[in-house]
C-alpha cells in the first residue's frame, strides 16, 4: 500500500511542477522568425536565370571537412561498445560481433 501512495504522490508533484507546466504551452512554431527569413533572403539574392539553387556546395564542403570517415568511426565505436558489453555480460558471441564491427570500421577508416 505504501509504494502505491508514494507513486501517486510523485506523479501528482511531477504534474504540478513549474517545469511540467512550462512544457505544456500548446503548439508553437519552432522555426525561424519572419525577420530572420527576410534578413537571410536579403543576404542571398536569387538568380532569375536559375530558379533552383545549387545545394551541392554545402554538402561537398562538409564531406571534405571530415574526409568521409563518419561511418568508419561509427563502426569502430559500436564495435568497441559491443566488445565491452560482451565482456561484461560474459557472452562470447557479442564480444566476437563487436570485434568484427570494430575491425570493419578500422579497415574502412584506414582504406
Amino acid at each position: 500500500m505504501r509504494p502505491a501512495a508514494v507513486a501517486i504522490a510523485g506523479l501528482l508533484l511531477a504534474g504540478l511542477s513549474q517545469s511540467a507546466a512550462a512544457q505544456d504551452r500548446g503548439r508553437t512554431f519552432a522555426g525561424p522568425s519572419p525577420q530572420m527569413l527576410e534578413a537571410t533572403a536579403a543576404l542571398r539574392p536569387l538568380n532569375a536565370a536559375d530558379p533552383t539553387p545549387d545545394l551541392r556546395l554545402p554538402t561537398v564542403a562538409v564531406q571534405s571537412a571530415h574526409g568521409g570517415h563518419g561511418q568508419a568511426v561509427a563502426l569502430m565505436i559500436v564495435g568497441a561498445a559491443g566488445i565491452v558489453t560482451g565482456l561484461i555480460v560474459d557472452e562470447a558471441i557479442i564480444t566476437i560481433a563487436g570485434a568484427a564491427a570494430a575491425g570493419i570500421g578500422l579497415y574502412l577508416y584506414l582504406r
